[in-house]
């Protein structure tokens, strides 16, 4: 029989068969379309029957015993007290974060003081510099003028000319 064939006969597919022929070392020969033909081993149609009612068994129940309910059951308890475990952790969490913002706000507003009183004593250091500024500007005026004067020859310092 085709690989198809086989497939719909086991109730898998063809790429299972076609393994499971490479697999069994299953008698595989080319018919005359150029296809694969296996022939199934002796006795294996009635392990299969035995294998689709297994598996119809197993699918009615979910595929699972009672054993793996119960432990089903115990994983769910442990994983429900875990997560109520996480939303208490996650209540801490929260208040550490509010407490942590209060503080970031706390230190803005005080480096925004620091910021402002510091600009108000750049501001009065920048009069102090512009003040100084002048008065050595003036000084300077001065200098030049007496530079100037006493540049002349002292004959004309004494005549006033």
């Amino acid at each position: 029989m085709s690989y198809a064939e086989a497939a719909e006969r086991l109730n898998t597919t063809v790429e299972a068969v076609r393994l499971r022929a490479l697999r069994g070392r299953w008698q595989k020969t080319i018919g005359n379309d150029k296809r694969p033909r296996i022939r199934l081993p002796e006795g294996w149609s009635n392990d299969v029957q035995t294998t689709v009612e297994r598996r119809e068994r197993k699918a009615r129940n979910g595929g699972r015993t009672s054993f793996e309910r119960t432990v089903d059951q115990a994983l769910v308890t442990a994983l429900e007290s875990h997560i109520k475990t996480l939303q208490a952790e996650n209540e801490a969490f929260k208040e550490q974060y509010a407490a942590a913002e209060a503080r970031a706000e706390r230190q803005a507003a005080e480096f925004a003081a620091r910021d402002a009183e510091r600009l108000a004593m750049l501001t009065a250091e920048q009069a102090k510099t512009e003040k100084a500024i002048a008065a050595f500007a003036s000084l300077a005026e001065r200098l030049d003028a007496l530079a100037t004067r006493r540049a002349r020859p002292w004959w004309h310092r004494l005549v006033g000319a």
